[in-house]
This record gives C-alpha cells, structure tokens and sequence, in this order.
C-alpha cells in the first residue's frame, strides 16, 4: 500500500488557509489535519464536528471513503455561521476531495489513516486518532444518545 501519492494530494489539494467573509466579518480557517477512512456505504454527507469555539472538523463522504477535514480558525466560529461556512468550504474543498478519494479508490488498501498532521491540536489529535480506532475496528464515529 502505497501512500506517499495520497500524501502528496492531500497536501497539494486539501491543506491551505481559507479565508472569506461571514457575516461581514473576514475568518481564516486553516487546515491542520486530514484523515481518510473507507466506508460501508457509497452514498453522499457531509457532518460537521465542533472541538472547541475555534476548532472543527468537516467530514465529506463519496463513493465508499470519508475524508475528515480538522481546521482551527482564527477566532470564535459561532454556530449560526454554520450553514455559511458549510457552503463555503464545500464549494472550495470538494474537488480536492474528490481527487483524493478518485486516487484512493485505485490504490488504497487500508481503513483508515491520517493523511496530514500539520501543527493539530492535542484536542484534535486525540480525535482524529480515536476516529482511526474507530474506524479500524468498524464501529460508528457517532455517539449514540438516547431520547430522555
């Protein structure tokens, strides 16, 4: 399994600062992490995960892979930015994305591995490295809660 070549995708395509406006304010997202993982299901989502107020991860899943997307901003993100940001980031990284996941589909035999590890957090560490875990052993990256 060879995975300099997705490496250097990831790196090439996926890790950049981000910077647009939201709500007239401008918000530089940088890209620390990156981690593909295979999946049971082709279909396409996308999730967010909020870390922290100034970290997030978005996962963007296609065609049997999810790529986890850990990026730290440079201040508070507030939730009702959500929707903005979503639409943003999805225009901007999924064709980086997608080329990752169309050069994974070739040549990628693992379940899960980190891609880019560039200056994360200990908070994102510890979940991108409990995603793998997760990922390896099948179970969901979702927590289950139940209705009170």
């Amino acid at each position: 399994m060879k995975l300099e070549p997705l490496y250097s995708t990831a790196r090439s395509e996926l890790a950049k600062d981000l910077v647009f406006e939201i709500e007239g304010e401008p918000v530089t997202l940088s890209v620390k992490g990156i981690l593909l993982a295979k999946i049971n299901s082709k279909g396409y989502n996308f999730s967010f995960f909020e870390l922290s107020e100034d970290e997030l991860v978005l996962a963007i899943q296609m065609k049997g892979f999810v790529v986890y997307i850990g990026m730290e901003a440079d201040e508070e993100v507030g939730e009702d930015a959500y929707p903005q940001i979503a639409r943003i980031l999805l225009e901007t990284l999924t064709p980086g994305v997608a080329l990752l996941i169309t050069r994974a589909e070739r040549t990628y035999e693992g379940r899960a591995d980190v891609l880019l590890d560039d200056e994360m957090s200990q908070d994102m560490k510890e979940f991108f490295y409990g995603l793998i875990l997760k990922h390896r052993r099948g179970e969901s990256v979702y927590e289950q809660t139940e209705v009170a």
